[in-house]
């Protein structure tokens, strides 16, 4: 009982702007409801785009529904197509949710119990696909049960039951941010709407966990993901239109106005980018592979000029099926934190600790000095080897107006402290080692990288260190996705090798980069 009390004590005080965060932007919070026909005709052009894609002219629906078709994207195209409404759309909806619901796995004993496949051939057997699936089939339910077969409404009911009790089962933690917080709208939801005590339950206890987590440093433990904030704000918006319980409705919009705040902290209008490190990042400048931040960010500033997303198709273009999904759910971003989003305002320099289990420090460091154009950040404490993680990253604009970037991923070996104009580069282990630093700057002889002064379009990057460099290749676009987690649209990049002896004094730098404009 005190434990409620105190949590329901921060979530009063953090609507009433208690928090640091809140203490730094407006009371008002600016709200966007969407429809087909009131969509400007930027946003029309992203949603038109995606449904084309995903339905070209001409091609029947039952054609769409390959043996290799994303489940996950094709229950959102049923869901755009609920939100336009024209000829033929509901059919169209009817027919691809009929073939979704026929491909959830509903044996009990199972541990794949309550997901869909990912793809009716070469299923991945993500667990994660309950959230996704399941909380899409909920906003159709909720926004438009009416337009569907009742027969079709009740096998979408088991199909959530049977995901949301899969669900339970798994009890994803609180720190895997992304998923936990759809999970815990999934059994709010499901439990309250089908008189399921337990899952209910499970679902408002869930909630009160990330909204704790986050208390504890005003961060989520997913630190910093272009994508994967995208998703966490899906989840908040969730927990705002269409939770049942005041206690989620509650806490999800006190999250999301504090997250929207931090997102914007970290975003820089002029780059377009938010600073490294990256918890998790499928590529380094979001004007060249799509994000699912990025599509938040487009959708609120509703200008191509301002989004930080490539102006046509590219590289993780699968990523806009989130778009219907946040169209149908809405926006709610403070207002100052909208204004920011459109033009610089002042440099700054932004430390956070962050509450994460990945292998190492378990509260982990981040700093990053941010500049009209050009920004960087690292983290300290990590020794998870994963190429999602970006340690470090540096963003600069170049004469073109294209970003340049440097980037450091997750070996398990690499810590980075960052202050105001430097970028201080650690080794964590005594053995040799190697310290992999990837540059895009177009048009740079390899010997730049030979120098102390890597002289770059754009940039200087002053390199102090008694390190020797082993190797400088370039890496193709082909490889870098798989390798490195950059799906950049970009022909290459620079990978400069440095090799670290044995026996390295790990108190000091192997590194030191410095940024002159």
């Amino acid at each position: 009982m005190q434990k409620q009390l105190i949590i329901k004590l921060a979530i009063i005080l953090g609507l009433l702007g208690f928090s640091s965060a809140k203490a730094q932007q407006s009371a008002s919070v600016f709200t966007q409801k969407y429809t087909y026909p009131t969509l400007s005709v930027y946003q029309k052009k992203l949603f038109n785009t995606f449904l084309e894609n995903e339905i070209p002219e001409g091609l029947s629906i039952e054609n769409t529904l390959t043996n290799e078709a994303s489940l996950r994207t094709k229950t959102r195209v049923a869901q755009a197509l609920l939100f336009r409404n024209t000829k033929g759309d509901k059919e169209n909806a009817t027919a691809i949710l009929q073939w979704i619901l026929k491909n959830q796995y509903q044996d009990e004993s199972s541990k794949l119990y309550g997901i869909w496949k990912t793809s009716v051939l070469q299923d991945r057997f993500d667990q994660n696909w309950r959230e996704f699936i399941g909380c899409d089939l909920i906003i159709i339910r909720h926004k438009f049960g009416h337009l569907l077969p009742k027969s079709l409404i009740a096998e979408i009911d088991l199909s959530l039951i049977h995901a949301a009790k899969g669900a339970f089962k798994r009890n994803v933690g609180a720190d895997y941010t992304n998923i936990s917080i759809m999970s815990a709208f999934l059994m709010e939801y499901v439990g309250t709407a089908f008189g399921i005590e337990y899952l209910k339950n499970a679902g408002i206890a869930k909630a009160h966990e990330i909204f704790r987590l986050y208390q504890t440093n005003k961060t989520f433990s997913e630190y910093n993901s272009p994508t994967y904030y995208g998703v966490s704000l899906i989840g908040l918006a969730l927990w705002r239109e269409m939770a049942f319980s005041e206690e989620l409705q509650t806490m999800g919009k006190a999250l999301e106005k504090d997250f929207w705040h931090e997102i914007v902290t970290f975003y820089n209008p002029t780059l377009k980018n938010m600073p490294g490190p990256h918890f998790r990042g499928y590529g380094i400048d979001m004007t060249k592979y799509f994000s699912i931040t990025g599509i938040w960010i487009a959708l609120a500033l509703d200008k191509q000029s301002l989004a930080p997303l490539p102006p046509e198709k590219g590289p993780k273009y699968g990523e806009m099926s989130n778009l219907p999904t946040i169209l149908n759910l809405g926006l709610a971003i403070p207002a100052n934190d909208l204004k920011a989003l459109q033009s610089f305002s002042k440099s700054q320099f932004v430390s956070r600790d962050v509450p994460n289990n990945y292998k190492g420090d378990s509260i982990k460091k981040v700093s990053a000095s941010i500049k009209k154009d050009w920004m960087m950040g690292g983290l300290w404490g990590n020794k998870r080897v994963w190429e999602q993680i970006k340690t470090g990253a540096i963003h600069w604009q170049m004469p073109n107006g294209n970003i340049g970037w440097l980037a450091i991923l997750g070996d398990g070996n690499t810590n980075m402290k960052v202050t105001e104009n430097v970028m201080s580069v650690y080794t964590n282990t005594m053995v040799s080692s190697s310290l992999e630093v990837l540059i895009y700057a177009p048009n740079t002889p390899k010997e730049t990288f030979t120098k102390q002064v890597w002289a770059l379009p754009g940039i200087k990057l002053i390199t102090k260190t008694l390190l020797k460099v082993s190797q400088i290749e370039q890496v193709y676009q082909q490889n870098a996705e798989k390798k490195y987690a950059i799906a950049d649209d970009i022909p290459y990049f620079y990978k400069v090798v440095y090799e670290i002896p044995a026996n390295w004094d790990t108190t000091k730098p192997v590194v030191e980069i410095i940024p002159e404009k």
